[in-house]
């Protein structure tokens, strides 16, 4: 091995355990070399559970609540927002946490350390009796399976050259999207069944027993991210070129169908002291949140405020919009499933105001002269065609917001796109409440949710136009942390609005949106790249 250990930040060449250097280039060139092939299509395979797992921490709650109102202590609406809304807040309070740890475990080995918690996590999940003890979990999970799922795009990006990076990472990004399908297909097929298990003196019922099902994804995870390789960035960034060259060589091996020793490249060149070697962890800790404020700082003054401060309110209510209204519609459409028609005698049809109303429930009937109607919980008959109306939401939201994804290559069509989504989703959301008959509200309600993950995707790649790239990742690291505040802010404000007026509740997300309608007739344009210096 030839090094020079006497100055910092020159090239060497690292000589890895071979005499015939018949030509050499850096790990960027090496993995070119390497190709793309049937590794590449495996690792995606075994890195989608982990990634899979964030998404039914996120999303199994909104199956439950209706089943499990009773169990967890008669669960009011805005104590189902909060639980819907804990997962969010995990990941938004630590979210930068695990940036700083990637650097020195690994994000293979983060993988492995998140899911093990995680799954660990919701087998206790199925177990508890007290909301307060499901509500600090779920809120666990989201710190826990928040991270590996905000990795693993560019976990698998760190083995793909920059030629078709851009095409793995579209359809890699619709395989992840197809874990929001999963929980509502599982909930179709378990939840309106009578299950009773017996399980170390403790009664398993359906929603518990879907929530132990569901569990089989991170442990999936776990199982798969054990076999995961370590990133060739990784290994050469700690100072194991060897390692990293023997995993390209793999690579090139199982891309091209020859003999690893056939690979070209025979040495790595490598910067002597990288970015983890001879720096002490706070330092390099201290360094990258200097730069992170300092490039937030950026992004927030001229000449950048005003494009990136646009971007953050889409998304904000793109977000707010859409983990709102996905979350919230099974739950909502249960109850108008289970509206007494027969008590109904005025001469028109009931709103969605009037057919949420508790009192006006078939499972009220035995408890409207009770003094304490409040406070009784009720048990909701659940019928599997709204899971399955969930479900196809799901994939339709999956499907149209990767095909918006193959239209939006140009300015104008982003633009015209992302106006005619907003103005579905603030015409959806002004027209439920006096949609009159369930089937609509269904088809208005899926609207929503449909046009604003469209709306949240286009922020993303406008995002990409008009931060320069020095400022790039922090600009998007921002937007993933407002659009999982606007998650936590959304669930909470609509659910207390629920309990006391549900027609604001619609009335502010139209609001909202028609704010975001409005600012998207300016469309951000792409700022020129001004000097910009870490200071």
């Amino acid at each position: 091995m030839v090094t020079n250990g006497e100055s910092s930040g020159k090239i060497s060449t690292i000589d890895v355990r071979t005499e015939d250097a018949d030509e050499t280039g850096d790990i960027e060139k090496a993995i070119s070399t390497a190709g793309y092939g049937t590794f590449n299509v495996l690792l995606l395979l075994a890195a989608l559970p982990v990634a899979w797992a964030g998404i039914f921490d996120t999303t199994t709650t909104a199956f439950i609540i209706a089943s499990a109102e009773c169990d967890l202590g008669g669960l009011t609406y805005f104590g189902k927002g909060a639980l819907c809304a804990s997962p969010f807040l995990g990941m938004a309070l630590t979210s930068f946490v695990w940036d700083h740890l990637t650097p020195h475990i690994g994000m293979r080995n983060l993988f492995i350390l998140g899911l093990l918690a995680d799954s660990v996590l919701n087998l206790l999940a199925s177990a508890v009796d007290s909301y307060y003890a499901f509500l600090a979990i779920k809120f666990f999970n989201g710190v826990l399976a928040g991270g590996p799922l905000s990795m693993v795009s560019t976990y698998l990006s760190e083995f793909h050259s920059p030629s078709y990076k851009a095409s793995f990472t579209r359809w890699a990004g619709l395989a992840m999207n197809a874990a929001i399908i999963i929980p509502a297909v599982l909930a179709f097929i378990i939840t309106p069944l009578s299950l009773t298990a017996n399980v170390f003196n403790h009664r398993y019922t359906t929603w518990r027993i879907y929530l132990l099902i569901c569990t089989i994804v991170p442990v999936l995870g776990l199982l798969t991210a054990s076999t995961l390789p370590q990133s060739p960035k990784f290994l050469v960034e700690n100072g194991r070129p060897d390692e990293a060259l023997k995993l390209v060589r793999r690579m090139y091996s199982i891309n091209k169908r020859k003999p690893a020793n056939t690979f070209p490249i025979k040495a790595l060149l490598v910067w002597e002291n990288g970015p983890s070697s001879r720096r002490s962890v706070f330092k390099t800790h201290s360094e990258k949140i200097r730069v992170a404020c300092y490039n937030t700082k950026l992004l927030f003054s001229s000449p950048y405020s005003r494009a990136f401060a646009s971007l953050s309110f889409l998304q904000f209510g793109s977000m707010l919009g859409f983990n709102t209204m996905r979350l919230w519609v099974p739950h909502l459409f249960i109850i108008l499933n289970n509206f007494d028609d027969e008590r109904w005698t005025k001469d028109r049809s009931p709103t969605m105001r009037e057919m949420l109303d508790r009192r006006n429930s078939v499972p009220a009937r035995d408890y409207l002269d009770c003094p304490n109607f409040d406070n009784i919980c009720m048990t909701w008959k659940i019928n599997a065609v709204i899971y399955q109306n969930s479900a196809v939401i799901a994939l339709s939201t999956v499907v149209f917001s990767f095909l918006a994804g193959l239209i939006t290559t140009s300015e104008f069509r982003k633009k015209a796109i992302m106006l005619a989504a907003f103005l579905v989703s603030v015409i959806s959301s002004f027209g439920m409440n006096w949609a009159q008959s369930p089937p609509y509200m269904l088809t208005l309600a899926s609207a929503i949710i449909v046009t604003t993950r469209i709306t949240g995707n286009i922020v993303t790649a406008v995002n990409i136009d008009v931060i320069p790239i020095p400022l790039r990742s922090t600009s998007l690291n921002v937007l993933v942390t407002v659009g999982n505040v606007a998650a936590v802010l959304g669930n909470f404000i609509f659910s207390a609005l629920l309990d006391v007026e549900c027609l604001v509740g619609f009335m502010g997300i139209g609001c909202l949106l028609f704010a975001c309608f409005c600012l998207s007739l300016f469309h951000p344009r792409p700022e020129k790249n001004h000097s910009i210096s870490n200071a």
